[in-house]
């Protein structure tokens, strides 16, 4: 009956994703808001959807075949099976056997379709720069750092777990919003994995962005130029630290947008860290982390969830892997309040460069942006409500001119 009352979950989840998906594809028949219909031209928006629809195509089967999977893993206890073969051998050795296995199958999934995505569809409509050798260089960094960071998070977990029992809860929420916060400020050097950083050269860009740091007494680290443009086409930027700032601009961003347009998209970024948005977001972070080692601490609680799936006693791997499949219903209620929370943040980071007077220059680097990455300009308001940590391109304009007028 667990099983079953599972799988069954797992197919509602499914099912309503592709309802979702449904929904947004129709809504995109509908005529565009006013204010972004200069975005594309009929040709333009010919030709985003066609690469909608095809890569919504490509989702759909990859989608299909995870599903199919899933259900096959799930229905035929092939994780308790695999568990089983390497019975001789260390806990620990085993669940890392279990994360390389089932990884390394969703890896293979994941860079066959990746591949497809890069040098077929984002090819054919010129946003891909990325050499097969830096995908697969790529590739195979995400693999070993991927396998690496979560065995050790599962290791943590269950060394919490059997050290403090149900207390664990409080403890591993704790950790893991201590890590979720360190990854935010370490963003950079993390990211030197794949891109390599440039100082930004002196001139009139780096004078502007300095002295808009110096106008709020922000102290300034350093100014860096990522190389995105190995890779694509599409540009952004981001300010990280908590006393001394880090100004990271992609270089598609330094080269293909006005000295004004850059600042505008840095103030963007600056106002999110002026108003300590990552700091604000942390307590709700907290609590939804903390609702879902709840759930995992009722899984442990409960042995018959692990027997039904062929295991004699608790998998750590297992919970982790498969505890959203149950708590999913909870996960969509904490992604309408995290989204609206980061849309909120979103419109008042777009308030601080309007009233630094860059609110018309930040509203044409925006329609570049969108119209580069060939970006959903009406989406379902469902779909914005689930999905979106940024309001759409037409609601941001509306809320930066308001702006601009009060």
């Amino acid at each position: 009956m667990i099983k079953a009352l599972f799988i069954l979950s797992f197919l509602i989840l499914e099912g309503f994703e592709f309802y979702m998906d449904f929904i947004n594809d129709r809504h995109n028949e509908e005529e565009l808001p006013e204010n972004v219909r200069d975005v594309y031209d009929q040709e333009e928006y010919d030709r985003w959807r066609h690469y909608s629809k095809e890569r919504g195509k490509k989702n759909r089967i990859r989608s299909l075949i995870q599903l199919v999977l899933t259900l096959i893993f799930l229905g035929c206890n092939v994780h308790a099976k695999l568990f089983g073969i390497f019975s001789h051998y260390n806990v620990y050795l085993r669940y890392f056997i279990c994360i390389v296995v089932f990884m390394g199958i969703n890896m293979i999934i994941t860079l066959l379709f990746s591949y497809y995505s890069t040098f077929v569809i984002e090819e054919k409509y010129g946003m891909n720069k990325t050499t097969k050798k830096t995908f697969f260089l790529d590739s195979i960094k995400s693999i070993v750092f991927g396998a690496v960071l979560n065995t050790l998070l599962i290791f943590i977990v269950m060394y919490l777990f059997e050290t403090y029992g149900n207390a664990a809860i409080i403890w591993a929420s704790i950790v893991f919003s201590g890590i979720s916060l360190l990854i935010a400020l370490i963003v950079v050097p993390l990211m030197r994995i794949f891109n390599k950083f440039t100082p930004l050269e002196e001139g009139e860009l780096k004078d502007k962005l300095l002295g808009l740091c110096e106008k709020y007494h922000v102290q300034i680290k350093k100014i860096v130029v990522k190389d995105a443009s190995r890779r694509t086409t599409k540009a952004n930027a981001f300010c990280t630290g908590l006393k001394k700032k880090t100004i990271s601009l992609d270089d598609n961003l330094v080269n293909d947008y006005s000295t004004d347009q850059i600042v505008a998209v840095f103030a963007h970024e600056f106002g999110h860290a002026k108003y300590k948005h990552v700091l604000k977001s942390l307590p709700f972070g907290i609590l939804t982390i903390f609702l879902n080692f709840g759930f995992c601490g009722l899984f442990l609680n409960t042995s018959s969830f692990f027997t039904a799936f062929g295991f004699a006693g608790i998998n750590y791997y297992f919970m982790l892997e498969y505890v959203e499949l149950i708590n999913w219903p909870f996960l969509k209620i904490s992604d309408l309040i995290s989204n609206y929370l980061s849309r909120k943040h979103e419109y008042e980071a777009d308030a601080f460069a309007a009233k630094e007077g860059y609110g018309e220059d930040l509203i044409s680097a925006l329609k570049k942006l969108v119209k580069e990455s060939l970006s959903d300009i009406n989406p379902h308001p469902w779909e914005i409500a689930l999905n979106y940590s940024h309001p759409t391109l037409s609601m941001r304009i509306d809320a930066i001119r308001k702006t601009q007028y009060l």
